[in-house]
C-alpha cells in the first residue's frame, strides 16, 4: 500500500503540474515529501523542465526542486521528532 500510494502521488505531482492545477501538485508535493522523502522530486522536475523548454533559459522547476530537497531533508527530522513528543 505504501509502495501504491508513492507511485499514485508522483504520477499526480506530474499530472497536475503538466495540467497547471499548482494548489493540487504542492498538496501532493508536500504529502510526497514529509512520506517518501524529496529526492524523486528532483528527476521529475529535470522531466518538467524538459517539457515546458525552460533548458533555453533557467530550468526553474528544477532548481525549485533542489532548493526544496535542502528545506525538506531539515524539515522531516524535526516533523518526526514531534510525532514523538505526541505518542
Amino acid at each position: 500500500m505504501n509502495t501504491f500510494l508513492a507511485v499514485l502521488l508522483y504520477s499526480g505531482i506530474g499530472f497536475s503540474i503538466m495540467h497547471n492545477w499548482l494548489l493540487f501538485a504542492g498538496l501532493c508535493i508536500s504529502i510526497f515529501s514529509i512520506r517518501h522523502g524529496a529526492i524523486m522530486l528532483i528527476p521529475l522536475a529535470i522531466v518538467l523542465d524538459g517539457y515546458y523548454g525552460n533548458y533555453y533559459s533557467l530550468p526553474y522547476v528544477s532548481l525549485l526542486a533542489v532548493v526544496w530537497y535542502i528545506v525538506i531533508e531539515q524539515i522531516r527530522p524535526r516533523i518526526f521528532d514531534l510525532d514523538m513528543i505526541r505518542s
